[in-house]
């Protein structure tokens, strides 16, 4: 029983992770949770893919360093997704092109903005 629900967690890992590759082309990162998320069921039902993973991880530090990260229990996955956004955008944009750096002020100064409406809320409701 132990090996048909290996093989399923396998089989469901690899569907899942061709499922990614395929919305890789598509704008934003849809692809990105499905691929780690057949990544997960890999290395949790098959040794040797556990094996090769580390390998790789060890060759390629700067590439799949973020991902090892994002898969440790209490990962802040949003802000690791944006740091590895950041550097591919940096690696293969133009400087005139690249927008997440002066989106990154717009989207703290919303939060901001958003957190301080809550917190006037509250007061208002107090008093």
């Amino acid at each position: 029983m132990a090996i048909l629900l290996k093989l399923l967690m396998s089989l469901a890992g690899m569907v899942l992770m061709a499922f990614g590759v395929v919305l890789a082309p598509l704008p934003g990162p849809l692809g990105v949770p499905f691929v780690l998320l057949g990544l997960i069921l890999l290395l949790r039902s098959s040794t040797w893919i556990k094996r090769q993973f580390m390998r790789q991880v060890r060759a390629h530090p700067r590439w799949l360093g973020p991902v090892r990260a994002m898969l440790r229990p209490g990962a802040k996955v949003i802000s690791l997704v944006w740091l590895q956004g950041l550097r591919v955008e940096r690696g293969l944009m133009p400087r005139r092109f690249r927008f997440m750096q002066s989106s990154r002020q717009g989207v703290k100064q919303g939060v901001k903005s958003l957190f301080r409406k809550r917190s006037s809320r509250a007061s208002e409701d107090a008093a």
